[in-house]
């Protein structure tokens, strides 16, 4: 019996070792502001933590944000606003030492003519030379891929002529919990730039009058595209009838978008 949990231990950690990731990418978010027609360039760094040395891999990827407003992965051409006509990644392929790092060029070059957002992913993999026996038709080259790290890449020109229009509404009570009550509502940017912005509810008793402002959740709105966002407040306020605003900011310069509703506390 106990020659039989050291083999499941030792399984287990087999296991483990396989799969666990032996590198890191910094950072995993780059935001380009490049003008149309000019050249913006940014790096990331991989360092390899293992301690053999080892390749790696790099290619282009798209990715959309579904009305849920999570991220769904897909190849190049898969999102009309793909950016992966303007980037240029220098080097792909490469060896890293142990414990050493490689720097990688990350340059985006818009159309002179292109005043819109665009946006992509880089999917950073290591990669291990396979036996000819081993390698499918579907990989000519007999490289294996490991695990991914994804580099989110976006870009909005700083003199982007478009006006910015985002609007918020149908705002719902979802469910209702002992200690909390989850909202939700839409949010629409009906611009051709990525907006970011900030949602927060304000709860008004109709009563009194005194106001109660809760902490606001992030939120990245990308163009002609509508996202449900997801709120929250404490099942707590006095009992009583109370005016909730959902406000939308977006930034200092606009405008503050809102939507009521009116909700019973009991």
């Amino acid at each position: 019996m106990k020659l039989k949990s050291i083999f499941l231990t030792f399984l287990v950690l087999l296991v483990l070792n396989l799969f666990s990731q032996d590198y890191e990418v910094s950072p995993v978010k780059l935001y380009f502001t490049a003008d149309p027609g000019s050249v913006q360039v940014k790096t990331i760094t991989i360092k390899n933590h293992g301690n053999t040395t080892q390749s790696f891999l790099l290619t282009l990827g798209d990715f959309t944000i579904n009305s849920q407003g999570q991220t769904e992965y897909g190849v190049v051409g898969s999102n009309k606003k793909s950016i992966s006509d303007w980037i240029t990644i220098n080097p792909t392929f490469f060896d890293i030492r142990p414990n050493e790092d490689q720097i990688i060029n990350i340059s985006i070059q818009p159309p002179v003519d292109e005043f819109g957002s665009r946006w992509g992913v880089i999917f950073v993999r290591a990669a291990t030379e396979r036996m000819s026996f081993e390698a499918d038709k579907t990989f000519s080259a007999g490289i294996n891929l490991s695990s991914r790290i994804v580099v989110e890449v976006f870009q909005t020109p700083t003199t982007n002529t478009g006006v910015i229009n985002v609007k918020i509404d149908q705002l719902r009570e979802v469910s209702s919990e002992p200690t909390k009550r989850k909202f939700s509502a839409l949010v629409t940017n009906n611009s051709d730039i990525i907006v970011s912005g900030k949602v927060y509810l304000i709860a008004s008793n109709m009563e009194t009058g005194h106001e109660t402002m809760y902490p606001y959740t992030n939120v990245n709105m990308f163009p002609k595209n509508t996202q449900r966002v997801n709120l929250e407040i404490p099942n707590n306020l006095p009992a009583g009838y109370y005016a909730l605003a959902a406000i939308l900011d977006y930034g200092s310069y606009q405008a503050l978008e809102g939507v009521q509703i009116v909700i019973e506390s009991k």
